[in-house]
């Protein structure tokens, strides 16, 4: 029994070294604002007073070392979708474990990054997220939308059953691929079958204050809304990126462009281009000005008895933030779309409905115009 003891203690001495390799890490961002929120135009005008949660969420993160430069990580972020309401938001949808980027992977100073999960594709990370150009996210006037409802970087997307390999930085350089798996696939009553799935190939290149992203999307065939034959045949992106931040004066200067091809089977093929500009500027000591200005171009190959420029939107976000730490954020801003008379572009947070409320089937009417004015914090851990 004593040396029984013995061998027992000596294990643990033994295992504790590599205990202490792994790491593990608890974060999240908590955000909320009082806003005056509005719906307005071809006879639609509402306006509604609301506490409204901007994107708050809490996470689960951690590495292990592997040795040789190796470690395996991973993550588990969750979204506490409109906490203000009791987790449930305008469309009836309730928060959920690992509704946000959750992966497992391999991570290699000498060979890169692969994850495998729910993960934003390469194409969103290096055309927006990493440039600095997306300076009101989880907010309303976020241009990151992950769908194809906003008016800027329509093919941006989180990825569900999905591959990344990002590489390392070369002097500057670094490229990401990215694959999501349609694991459904259902077959239409004609025979035809779905796949619906997702190639993302970008590229990002750093230089002091500068920063250029390059993105390719490509999306496969999807059923008709009937499911009886096939009717999206393919969608293709093409983005350019960039933005510059003066070192001298803190300002950020920042763009992008994208055309986006889709294919279509017994309807035309349309193109639609957007692009937007963006502007951040220190004033005095914490507070700092920001503005962002996009634009939905008109629909090319838009149905018969449509105006292409119909298909058209516009949206602004101006307003303050201000640091109270480096966690600790206060911040107002006014944002608003105008949309053309077919289209229903909206806010990719805390959208504005006009019909539905509360249901699955919450929409906003084409042509009206949503705008918001909010006055909020946010809070890091």
């Amino acid at each position: 029994m004593h040396n029984y003891k013995k061998l027992t203690y000596l294990a643990v001495a033994l295992a504790l070294p590599a205990a202490a390799q792994a790491d593990t890490t608890i974060y999240g961002y908590m955000s909320a604002g009082v806003e005056s929120a509005k719906a307005s135009g071809h006879g639609i005008s509402s306006t509604t007073t609301r506490v409204e949660d901007l994107n708050s969420r809490i996470g689960f993160k951690g590495n292990e070392d592997l040795g040789n430069g190796l470690q395996a990580i991973w993550q588990v972020e969750s979204s506490l979708r409109n906490f203000e309401q009791g987790g449930t938001n305008d469309k009836g949808q309730s928060a959920t474990l690992a509704t946000r980027n959750s992966f497992v992977g391999l991570q290699s100073n000498d060979w890169g990054t692969v994850q495998l999960g729910l993960y934003d594709s390469a194409y969103k990370r290096m055309t927006t997220s990493n440039l600095g150009i997306n300076l009101w996210h989880d907010a309303e006037g976020d241009i990151n939308p992950s769908s194809v409802n906003g008016v800027a970087n329509r093919r941006n997307a989180r990825l569900a059953n999905s591959v990344h390999y990002t590489s390392p930085v070369w002097s500057g350089l670094q490229f990401g691929v990215s694959y999501g798996m349609d694991e459904l696939r259902p077959t239409a009553t004609n025979g035809t079958r779905q796949n619906d799935d997702r190639l993302d190939i970008a590229a990002e290149y750093t230089a002091g204050g500068l920063n250029l992203g390059l993105g390719y999307d490509h999306e496969g065939n999807k059923l008709n809304s009937a499911a009886t034959a096939e009717g999206q045949q393919s969608i293709t992106g093409l983005k350019a990126a960039g933005s510059y931040t003066f070192a001298r004066t803190g300002t950020l200067i920042g763009a992008s462009y994208e055309r986006v091809k889709t294919n279509n089977n017994g309807s035309p093929n349309t193109t639609q281009d957007d692009w937007l500009v963006a502007l951040s500027q220190p004033i005095v000591g914490p507070l700092t000005f920001k503005a962002v200005y996009a634009e939905l171009g008109k629909l090319n190959g838009a149905p018969n008895g449509t105006n292409p420029d119909d298909y058209k939107a516009k949206e602004w976000t101006v307003g303050v933030s201000y640091d109270m730490s480096k966690r600790t954020q206060l911040f107002l801003y006014g944002t608003k779309i105008v949309n053309g008379a077919q289209q229903n572009a909206n806010f990719v947070n805390d959208p504005v409905y006009t019909s539905g409320i509360g249901t699955a089937d919450a929409a906003l009417a084409k042509g009206v115009a949503p705008q918001a004015i909010t006055l909020g914090m946010s809070h890091q851990f």
